[in-house]
Formats: C-alpha cells, sequence, structure tokens
C-alpha cells in the first residue's frame, strides 16, 4: 500500500507546518525532524521546528540542527507533524495538538496511541527508517546532509548497530544513506567519542552506582540529577549512559536511574528480545520497545526503586 501519495499531498496542501518531538529529543527526533525539515523547506513551505528541550550537544555537527528552536510558537499552523512520540503527553506541552487542524503522526513504538489526523505508525528501528521509505516511495533524491541526518537517527535508535532491531533491511538501508552522502565514520565519532569533559566527569560519577540485582540479571546504575549542573554538565551528557548497563556479561535487563527528590525516572535495556522492557515500562504508565523502554515515577529512589525490583523480578520469573 501506498502511503506517499496521501501524505505528501496533506503536506504540499500547507502553507505553514510545525515539527516537534517528545521532550529530551535523541538522535531519532533530531534526525527525523531535519530531514522532513528538508523537504518541506524545498516546497516553499514556512516551516517552524519546536522541541521542549535542546538538541543534545552530540547531535549539534548536523546540518539544520540550529535552527530547532525552544522557544514555543504562537501558532497557528496548517499542519502539525509529530515525529518520533508515542502519545501526546510525551511532547512535554499542552494544547500541542490544537496548534494546527491537522495532525500527521510519522512514529515506529508499537504503543503509538494513533492521536493524529493522518496516522503513519509502522514497527521499524526508528522513525527515521519510516522516512526513508516514504522517500523512496515518492522518489525524493535528497543531498548528503540529509543521507546523514536519517543515518545519525538509525544509528542511534539501534544502539549503534548493536540492539535486535538491526536487521538486514536496516543495514542495507544505511549503506544506501552513506552512498547518498551519510559519513559513517563521522557519525560514529561525533555521537559515541566525542563526550565533553564535564560529560567524563559525569560518567565517573555514575560508575561508583553499579550494582547488580536478581542474581546479576539485572544491572543498575544512578545518576542524581542535581550532579549535572554541580558538574557543568547538560542533560545531554547523560544520554546513551542507559547502554552501559547491559555490557556485563549475564545481564539480562539494565536500568539506568536518573532521579531528583520527588521523581525517579527509568531508563530500562534489555539485551534480546527474550525480556521485553517495554511491557515493563506500560506497567507504570511509560512505554517503548523491546529493547529500550522508559517511565517515571512520582517518589524518591527509596520508595520507587524497590517498587521497580519488584515489578522486574515478576517478569524475569
Amino acid at each position: 500500500m501506498m502511503i506517499w501519495p496521501e501524505l505528501d499531498g496533506v503536506l504540499r496542501a500547507a502553507g505553514s507546518l510545525l515539527i516537534t518531538t517528545h521532550v529530551n529529543p535523541d538522535g531519532d527526533c533530531i534526525g527525523s525532524q531535519l530531514a522532513l525539515r528538508w523537504y518541506l523547506q524545498s516546497l516553499g513551505k514556512r516551516v517552524y521546528v519546536y522541541d521542549h528541550d535542546p538538541v543534545p550537544p552530540k547531535l549539534a555537527f548536523l546540518r539544520g540542527s540550529e535552527s530547532i528552536s525552544t522557544q514555543r510558537p504562537a501558532g497557528p499552523f496548517d499542519v502539525l507533524v509529530v515525529l518520533d512520540c508515542s502519545n501526546p503527553d510525551r511532547l512535554g506541552w499542552e494544547g500541542a495538538l490544537g496548534m494546527a487542524p491537522a495532525v500527521v503522526n510519522i512514529d515506529h513504538h508499537r504503543d503509538n496511541t494513533n492521536f493524529g489526523t493522518l496516522n503513519i505508525v509502522q514497527p521499524r528501528s526508528a522513525t527515521a527508517e519510516i522516512l526513508c521509505a516514504l522517500f523512496a516511495e515518492g522518489d525524493v533524491a535528497y543531498p548528503p546532509p540529509v543521507a546523514e541526518a536519517l543515518y545519525a537517527a538509525i544509528l542511534t535508535d539501534t544502539g549503534g548497530f548493536r540492539f535486535s532491531n538491526t536487521t538486514p533491511a536496516v543495514l542495507s538501508i544505511c549503506g544506501e544513506l552513506a552512498q547518498r552522502g551519510a559519513d559513517p565514520a563521522r557519525c560514529y565519532e561525533r555521537i559515541y567519542a566525542s563526550a565533553s569533559h564535564a560529560g567524563m566527569r559525569l560518567l565517573a560519577a555514575v560508575w561508583p552506582t553499579l550494582a547488580f540485582h536478581l542474581d546479576g540479571r539485572l544491572c543498575t546504575m544512578e545518576l542524581p540529577l542535581r550532579l549535572i549542573g554541580e558538574l557543568g554538565a547538560t542533560y545531554g551528557d547523560a544520554e546513551g549512559m542507559a547502554d552501559l548497563t547491559i555490557m556485563a556479561a549475564e545481564v539480562a535487563l539494565g536500568m539506568f536511574i536518573k532521579h531528583t527528590e520527588r521523581q525517579t525516572h527509568f531508563s530500562l535495556r534489555s539485551r534480546n528480545s527474550d525480556v521485553d522492557v517495554g511491557r515493563i515500562a506500560r506497567r507504570v504508565k511509560g512505554g517503548g520497545h523491546v529493547n529500550a523502554a522508559g517511565c517515571t515515577m512520582d517518589e524518591p529512589i527509596a520508595a520507587a526503586l524497590p517498587r521497580m525490583l519488584a515489578i522486574i523480578e515478576q517478569e524475569l520469573a
């Protein structure tokens, strides 16, 4: 079934469009936004890209990332495009869906609530992979910076091609993106090997919190969010630290815990499809994928952690 004609018709009929994504945007969010922004601008559209939180420093090398604003727009717009977001609550601002009469929802999360007037929700490795397929349907010839944005998006959402969502089709798409001008070496270096000094100090503070639970099947690490300011780091410096929790052999599930005095956020990771962390997250009103998910409890870590450990123990039983 061809999806591109319907989507392209909606986009071409609009004069002004707003693109947004979930709070604390990751590589898939930023890369997908930049790719779609390029296409819309190539059509002569007025495009505003807004995110609740700033672009992570490691993604600032992507061309056009400086155009993504954290200044909430006044609107109205003809079309709102929501990328890589399973439900409106994750946008981080009330009234988002009222910014435009038409809402295009493009996402790869299986728990997406289909909140758009046009929903393009597919179980792919990344939202960027959906955009690659859509561009292919429309025979859209995009330039190297767009190819690199899409490549970086897929790279990050596959954990550097380590997660089980790294399929032959994904590798083929990324090979094509490299042919179109994406630089795989540069993407890897900038995303995974260019931490700031403050980011390294933050990582050094996190390592001593390493702990194993449930006979070594669960690994946890903790980050009190006050340390980010104290060490002169940014929230983006903590991006990717959750992947450290599944490095040890025999660990089935990892959990990176960011917390304040009143709230605890769990970033969950699993090594393979045997443990579905998305299902765990949904038990506490979170969500995500089989191998990567997240959820938040509005209570301090002393109360939240034992409750989460009990849920995980039930899942691993």
